[in-house]
């Protein structure tokens, strides 16, 4: 029993790394899923916009956000080939292991069966001489019977456990000959799946490449139209930095009104700072204001795509999405104001206790101001700007005065 029991151990240590990369390799695959959804959703957001990608910043962000993509996809792939690889090594060496076992084993057989052998042509020879009871009988004494009795005994156990030790031999030949029909197995699947990933890296080496050829080729044809993308650029700054006094000035007031209502020196209410302090322990795990889009712009300083001298900064970040997408709630809160941004669109700020989410770029809004909304609940649609085919929600976060990272604090949004 002995055998067996090492053998269920080798068997059972055999299957601990394999399921160890299958965890890996399934996060890999969700990863990949993840990845590739937002390629086809950027490819969708490029065909619209393609009919003027020549006069498009916007098409070249969205483009520009597609190759990091694609080239996150590639560097999934690879760590996905470099894991297949490995593991094809752990099991080729199992094999061979295995293999090795299985030749001793056979080996081992064989001197048990000779010696099984030997065991039964010398029974068979004794009793063709004498038979057991007349080699007892014929004894001296009581003494010397009492002993061939034994020996007779002991003769008898000796054989019955060399034909369980022949047996249990077999058993573990074949056990030890289906686990290395599983490993090839196993080896065969992990070397076509190893081929398909390197066939789909190669592709998506080709792919990343030739979008970085249209890259370069629409930077050229952006870039000379300087004047024009600097006086949009100023515009936008215009617009930001009129967007941010707004939003100072609604939350001073709000400070303000807070501190009026309070009492014993307390600026919030116990409802607001329940409220603020649910809103912090769900940083990382907030929704989008948005049910599909991806960022184009990231919060902090942005280099510009075509002018790399210049840099500009992003209070909050930028949403791409599609035409009359719905914008809601990030969190239960309060409609504070809403207000009119000139070339950017309507503008809602929701009260969370001390934390404020700001919503810019709608066209429409379904709320109105003191009304309070849950998560996820509509509260407006983004515009398209028409020019430029491009439906954008610009997000920010504040916690009182200090701007936040939204990145940091909507689920995933990295």
């Amino acid at each position: 029993m002995l055998r067996l029991n090492k053998l269920s151990l080798v068997i059972l240590l055999a299957s601990i790394p394999f399921f160890a990369f299958s965890q890996t390799k399934e996060e890999l695959k969700k990863q990949k899923v993840a990845i590739e959804k937002e390629i086809n959703y950027t490819t969708d957001l490029l065909n619209k916009t393609k009919a003027n990608k020549d006069k498009s910043l916007n098409y070249l962000i969205v483009l520009d956000k597609q190759i990091q993509n694609k080239e996150q996809l590639l560097q999934t792939l690879t760590i996905e080939i470099s894991l297949i690889s490995k593991q094809i090594k752990k099991t080729e060496k199992q094999i061979l292991y295995t293999e090795s076992t299985i030749i001793s084993e056979q080996e081992k057989l064989q001197s048990l069966k000779a010696e099984y052998a030997k065991m039964i042509y010398a029974a068979f020879k004794k009793k063709g001489n004498r038979h057991n009871l007349m080699f007892i009988i014929s004894a001296k004494d009581f003494n010397q019977a009492y002993k061939r009795i034994s020996y007779l005994k002991q003769y008898s156990s000796f054989r019955k456990n060399q034909a369980k030790k022949i047996t249990e031999s077999q058993l573990l030949l074949l056990l030890k000959k289906e686990q290395l029909l599983q490993q090839k197995e196993q080896l065969l699947q992990e070397s076509l799946s190893k081929k398909t990933l390197i066939t789909s890296k190669k592709k998506e080496l080709s792919s990343i490449n030739t979008t970085k050829h249209e890259k370069e080729g629409l930077i050229k044809k952006l870039s000379k139209s300087e004047k024009v993308f600097k006086q949009q650029l100023q515009e936008k700054q215009q617009r930001a930095k009129a967007l941010d006094d707004k939003i100072r000035k609604i939350i001073e007031e709000e400070i303000r009104k807070a501190r009026e209502d309070g009492k014993n020196g307390f600026s919030l209410t116990p409802e607001a700072m329940v409220l603020s302090s649910e809103f912090a322990s769900n940083k990382g795990k907030l929704p989008w204001p948005l049910e599909k889009g991806i960022i184009v712009q990231f919060y902090g300083k942005q280099k510009h795509p075509v002018f790399s001298a210049i840099e500009t900064i992003n209070n909050g970040i930028d949403i791409a999405t599609d035409k009359n997408t719905v914008v809601r709630a990030i969190f239960d809160g309060t409609i504070s104001r809403i207000f009119f941004i000139k070339g950017a669109g309507k503008a809602i700020l929701i009260n969370h206790g001390e934390y404020f989410s700001v919503y810019s770029g709608l066209k429409e809004v379904s709320v109105i101001v003191g009304e309070k909304v849950l998560s996820k609940e509509k509260i407006g649609v983004v515009i398209t700007q028409e020019f430029e085919h491009k439906t954008e929600l610009h997000f920010e976060i504040w916690k009182g005065y200090k701007k936040q990272n939204p990145s940091k604090w909507l689920f995933k949004a990295y």
